[in-house]
């Protein structure tokens, strides 16, 4: 029986979540905005105890990398809600690109905990910007609005790739 409501549940959420309506707007980004902020302060607790040696010059801390990444999570949340307003072919893929790069986001704080290896941070940051690119390419098929909102995410994901990259080659 639960395994039902659960199921329920997930589809009433899509549905809702899918929607061209102010309502379904606030849940999108809501939503993001929220999960962002468990996953980005589950993080800081989590390395609460480790020391912030930064691994570049560049390197922000994680309090401001959190407050970054909750800009994105908002600007994804409302990608997303700006392709419900469309009903052209692959709207839906569209839409599942983005959400994938949210839970991609989602990850980011912890593979990049000081306690990760730098080679696994890189490898992570270089997938997550290569499926921003192409949720930018393919959302951009849709909606140039929707696209637009995905450069800064690109934008952010590029910088803490050259961070890594230079602190690699600085080691």
């Amino acid at each position: 029986m639960s395994r039902e409501l659960l199921m329920s549940f997930l589809l009433r959420l899509a549905d809702a979540l899918n929607r061209d309506d102010s309502r379904s707007r606030w849940l999108n980004i809501g939503l993001a905005v929220g999960l962002g902020l468990v996953a980005n302060g589950l993080a800081i607790w989590i390395g609460r105890g480790m020391e912030f040696e930064p691994v570049s010059w560049l390197s922000p801390p994680p309090w401001l990398a959190a407050i970054i990444w909750l800009f994105t999570f908002l600007l994804l949340g409302a990608s997303r809600w700006t392709l419900n307003s469309y009903t052209i072919i692959g709207v839906a893929t569209a839409r599942t690109m983005v959400t994938l790069l949210i839970v991609l986001g989602l990850l980011w704080p912890f593979y990049s905990l000081p306690v990760v290896d730098l080679r696994v941070t890189l490898f992570a940051n270089a997938a997550t910007l290569a499926l921003a690119i192409a949720a930018a390419v393919l959302v951009g098929r849709r909606s140039i609005e929707a696209a637009s909102l995905i450069l800064p995410v690109i934008v952010w994901l590029a910088f803490t790739t050259l961070v890594v990259l230079s602190a690699i080659e600085g080691l």
